[in-house]
Formats: C-alpha cells, structure tokens, sequence
C-alpha cells in the first residue's frame, strides 16, 4: 500500500519526491490537479485501499445533524452578506435536534481541520493532502470519511463567517472580527471577491446536499437490500471528499488579505462539483422512487392477500396515493364508492380489445339480471405508450363502454400495474378478473369462460367453468366452428358435410392443400383456412385455458385433442382437422393430411366402393402414411401462467420434460 502510494505521488521509497517529478507536482495548478483527482482511478483505488474501518465507528445521524446545523446556519448568514438585498437567507435555517450526550470525534476533526486548511496550503501538493487525509480517515466507515471531513470544514468555515452575525454590543466579537479581516473582505468596494464568497457559498451548500443523499442513502437501504448498490458510496465519498478539500483551499485562500487570484479557478471547480452532485442526486432520487415502490408494492400485495372491501382494492390498484378522482360512464362521472358491496368485473386490456370481447361483453352487461345482483364491470387500461393520439384512442374506447373506466391514463398507479402483471399474470391479451363485495379474486381470468359461453358463464367463477366442462356431450369442434367465426359452419356441421380446418405457416403449405381440395369435387365437402383468424386462434386458447383453470387432468381424450391442434401447428408449422358433421376424423400436422391429399387421384376410386365412405378412405391412406413421432410432446400457451409443473407421458410411464421457448407470431398465426 505505502509504495502504491509513493509510486502514485511521484515518490521513493522514503516518502521523498523524485527529482522529476517534483517540479510536476508543485508547478502544476492545484485546481487542474483537483480536477485531475476526480477521474484519476489508479489515485481513487489507492485511496479505497488504504480503508481499513473498526467498529464502534461513530454515530452518523447524530454527526450529520451536527454538520448540518454548523454549515445550514454559516451559509445564511453568507447569503445574507452576499445579497443583503435579496430574498436569500431571509429565512430561518431548519435546525435539527441534536442527540443527547453525542461526543463527536474531536481529535480526527481537528487532525482533518489541519490538513484541510494549513498543510494543503504549504505544500501545494493536493495528492499528498489526500493521502494523508484518507490516511487519517482508514479507520471510518465511508461515509463518517465524508461526514469527519464536512464537520472540519464547517468548524473552520462557521467560526469565521459566525464573527460577521454579531450584536454591536458584542466587543469581544467585534474585535475578534477585525482581527481575522473581515471588515476588509466582506467590504462594499470588493464585489468580485463578495460574488466569489457566494460562489463558494453554494459549491458548499452543494457539498452538503451530497452528502445528505450518502447519509440517507446508507440508512434507507439497510431495509432495503436489493437497492444497496444503486448508489456507489466509496466512490461518492472520494469525490466529495475532494470537493471538501477544494471547498477549503478556496475559503482559505479568499479570507487572505493578500489574494489576488479573486477565485478564477473557482468556476470550473464549481461546474464538476455541480455535475458530481447532479449524478449522486438522481442516483439517490431513482433509489428513493425504487424504495417508494417497494413500500407500495408491499402495501398492494398486503391488501390484495387480506382484503376487506372491495373499494379498498380498487382504490389501491388504481390511484396514486388514493387520489379520489371519478371513475367514468361514457361521459358522465361517477364515484368509485358506488361499485362498493358489488361483485365487479376488472376489465383489463390495452387498446387492442378486440370488438369481438367488447360486444361479448357488451351483451352480459345488458342482461338484466346482471346488474340486478349486484354486478358491475370496470375497465383498468393498462397502456405503455404516451401521446396524443393514444389519449385519443383511449377516450373513444372509454365512450363505447357502458360500464365504468378510469379517469385519466396518468394517475393509474403504476405499481398497481405491476401487481397486475405478476399476480394476475396480464400480458397483452385482455383478461377479466372477478372481484366479490369484499374485494377477494373469485376468479383471476373469465374472459376465456365469457368468450366460449358468454352470458351462460355468469356468475364467471372457477367453479361455474368447472360444472360447465362437465356436462354430458360437450364436443371441442363445436366450440371451435362457431358461426361468428365461419359464417354457415354450424349448418354444414348439422347437415352431416365433411369439413376442413386447416392452416399453416407457410403460403405454400396452404396453396398445396387448397389446390388438392379444389380437386375432390364433392359438394358435400366445405373448407376453411383459419391461418390468419385471430378469432378462431383466441377461442382455441381459450379453450385450453379454461380447461387449465379447472385444473383439468391433460390426459382426457378432449383436452389431448385441444393440444394435439394447438401443437400441430406450434411443432410442425400447420395442422389439419377432418370431420364429419361434428364428429373429428383427423387432428393432426398438416404434413401427412397434406401427403393423403396430394394422392387424391390414386385412392378416389375406394370411395363408395364396398360401403366405404370418403372419411374411411382418407382414414386409412392417413394411416397406410403416417410415422408415429419418437418422443411425444405439446405445447402450452403461457397466457397466464396455468402451466403444470409435472406431467407423465400419457403413452409410457415416464416424467414429461418441461421446455420453456419464447415465440412472437408478429400479432398473426
């Protein structure tokens, strides 16, 4: 460490200068040497090396409100002498109450004082004055090395400037006053030098404000752990203790009689002590909002765990420290107390809600009976984006909705977002979450039970899904061809047609199939390309969804042949499904539907031939060509996170592994 040292200041192994550097050390400027120090990393790791702290270190609140006092109480009266015109310093400092019995430590203040305001003088040499400075300080925490620092310039700086607030009765003062100059320097016929004093003044003032921020810092993150490194204290106090010593050097150089430098260095200085406490403060202004954060994070999780009304939830959720601003119907306002002791449907989406949910939703909230006991939704936007034309967008939604929407999209709390997120699991895709009147979740998601049964899921709880998906006959094609999604599909499926599904990634992959189709003339045969219907995609999720929610067994025939569908396409890029009427031939890739299709003219002649009808014979080219896979696998959509963690192969008796992938369809399957 002392060689590191003596290498860095230009030194032998004595201590002593070398020759060559010597004259670089005392010619150079000391305000261009300061500056130098503050970015010189091989001098700041040399100082952080020479940190070697003890225990029973010192108490810092107690120091800091001592500091604070000395240096708020010195630089009112500057101000006042500098602009005794002005408003500054008119009013009173804000004093903080000083700990009973607090001994500060006087000895280090005093060494510190010394080297702050003679030896830094003497030799010139700044880096020398920092070495011994934080030679002095090794033994203190971090920010006691800031705060031992401080207290020296305060006693230095008060002691002078406390002489110039004096009483004229007060002899003993006025003399004392003379004798340190101040008559001469705080004279009306030296402006410069007095605009320099308040220059100074506020590099101080600035110093303080600094190293509040470390103060605060160091006793804040102690509650919060996973914020302590937001804000670098070693190297925080290392510049502010240059700052300090800077602060000093100037002061004393001012308060002589015989200066003629009237602080031209001072400037520069005063701009990187400017852009060092711009860095520390919004370091400690992101900590302080990430803390904040945290608190509300923790107060939403507790009333969201245990809540005891639903208001209350809502509120929380929704408003920046419980702002009662008015919730709204189309354009007319309303008061959240009104949706207190009702069940109520979180309506949460961001302006892609589809108007195929909103006219679901539309309709359920006509019904009579919905709002007779004791129903209501709200809209929670959840929106990114910032602009006027999304306040544009958002207001016409707002006005299409009977029901209630929030106010305005800057006072949501954003925290409540984020509560949203993680414990409800909102992604991009609209959810509803269902409140009972004490605010408890009866349902985390029934927007996929609204958009498969509409107004026959009411009341939307878990327990209705699950009754729902227990009746007798449910078939999953039916709850897939829906006449809203292909127009005349529930009367081909009553008049027995044979129907095509089919989608695929590849443009190819579908001209080739609907190239084969337009081949087998059969009128009774129809088809449908659902590659880019989103509709048909979200009912097919919610399907699965909803089947998840109800903690379905994913071994039963229908839910297998949900996820047979869904990972045709997610496994080989497309799929096909073959009924008749209502009845599922074939759920499989669109490769070997494809291979049987292509074939059409080889195995036609089979059709009607010894009783066999056209679903047999595609049903036995389909198994004359298709390879069963080596390892039996299906994906599930991650919406909101109904993801079982173990699964046993429903073909042999082992574990299922469980592979997480991230996907973008770019908004299209």
């Amino acid at each position: 460490m002392e060689k590191f040292i003596h290498e860095v200041l230009g030194m032998d192994h004595r201590g002593k200068p070398h020759q060559i550097d010597q004259s670089m050390w005392i010619d150079q400027s000391m305000w261009t040497n300061l500056l130098a120090s503050f970015d010189d990393k091989k001098f700041m790791k040399a100082m952080v090396n020479a940190h070697a702290p003890e225990e029973g270190d010192v108490d810092v609140q107690s120091l800091f409100h001592l500091v604070d006092n000395t240096l708020q109480g010195t630089t009112a009266i500057v101000d006042s002498i500098v602009n005794p015109k002005g408003t500054q310093g008119s009013g009173s400092p804000d004093y903080k109450p000083l700990k009973e019995g607090f001994n500060p430590p006087l000895a280090a203040i005093n060494e510190v004082g010394c080297q702050l305001t003679c030896k830094a003088l003497d030799t010139r040499n700044v880096r020398q004055t920092l070495v011994s400075l934080f030679r002095e300080l090794s033994s203190y925490s971090w920010v006691n090395k800031a705060l031992i620092a401080l207290s020296s310039l305060a006693v230095f700086y008060g002691d002078f400037w406390r002489l110039a607030w004096v009483e004229p009765s007060d002899k003993l003062a006025e003399s004392m006053a003379i004798l340190k100059g101040l008559p001469a320097i705080t004279k009306p016929s030296d402006p410069q030098k007095i605009s320099v004093f308040g220059i100074l003044n506020e590099m101080i003032k600035t110093t303080l404000n600094m190293t509040q921020c470390i103060v605060d810092f160091e006793h804040d993150s102690k509650d919060f752990p996973e914020l302590s490194t937001m804000i670098d204290v070693t190297s925080s106090v290392y510049q502010i203790i240059i700052c300090i010593l800077g602060c000093s050097i100037q002061f004393t150089s001012l308060i002589s009689i015989v200066d003629d430098n009237k602080g031209k260095h001072l400037p520069a200085f005063a701009r990187k002590v400017n852009m060092i406490h711009h860095a520390i403060k919004q370091h400690y202004e992101d900590f302080s909002q990430k803390k904040e954060e945290i608190k509300e994070y923790q107060r939403l999780l507790r009333i969201i765990n245990a809540p005891t009304d639903n208001v209350e939830l809502i509120k929380a959720l929704l408003y920046i420290k419980d702002d009662p601003q008015p919730l709204f119907i189309g354009s007319n306002k309303d008061k959240v107390e009104s949706l207190r002791r009702k069940n109520v449907l979180l309506l949460i989406s961001d302006l892609k809600l589809t108007s195929h949910d909103l006219s679901i939703l539309i309709k359920i909230y006509d019904e009579c009976k919905f709002r007779e006991e004791g129903y209501e939704i709200l809209w929670i936007p959840i929106i990114e984006e910032e602009g006027e034309d999304v306040i544009q967008q958002f207001q016409s939604l707002q006005l299409q909705m009977p029901w209630c929407s929030v106010h305005s999209l800057k006072l949501i709390n954003r925290v409540g977002i984020r509560i949203i997120k993680e414990k409800w699991h909102f992604k991009q895709d609209a959810i509803v979450t269902v409140l009972d009147p004490r605010g408890r979740v009866s349902n985390q998601n029934a927007m996929s039970m609204i958009r498969l049964w509409g107004r026959d899921a009411f009341p939307f709880t878990g327990a209705v899904a699950a009754d729902i998906w227990k009746r007798p006959g449910i078939n999953w094609f039916e709850l897939l061809a829906t006449d809203f999604i292909f127009p005349g599909i529930q009367a081909a499926i009553k008049a027995g047609k044979y129907i095509f599904l089919y989608g695929a990634e590849e443009p190819k992959a579908v001209q080739v199939i609907e190239d084969s189709l337009k081949k087998i003339d059969d009128k009774a045969i129809v088809a449908f390309n659902v590659t880019k219907l989103q509709l048909f995609w979200n009912r097919l999720e919610s399907c699965m969804l909803s089947k998840l929610q109800t903690r379905a067994d994913l071994h039963e025939p229908l839910m297998q042949d949900i996820l047979r569908l869904y990972t045709s396409f997610k496994k080989d890029g497309g799929f096909t499904v073959l009924t008749k009427g209502s009845r599922v031939v074939i759920n499989d890739s669109h490769v070997y539907v494809t291979m049987v299709l292509v074939q059409y003219e080889i195995w036609k002649k089979h059709v009607n031939a010894n009783g066999k009808t056209f679903d047999m014979v595609f049903k036995e080219q389909f198994d004359l060509l298709y390879v069963p896979p080596r390892c039996h696998h299906f994906y599930i959509p991650n919406m909101v996170g109904y993801i079982p963690e173990d699964v046993k192969c429903p073909i042999c008796p082992r574990m299922m592994n469980n592979i997480v992938k991230f996907e973008c369809c770019h908004g299209a399957h």
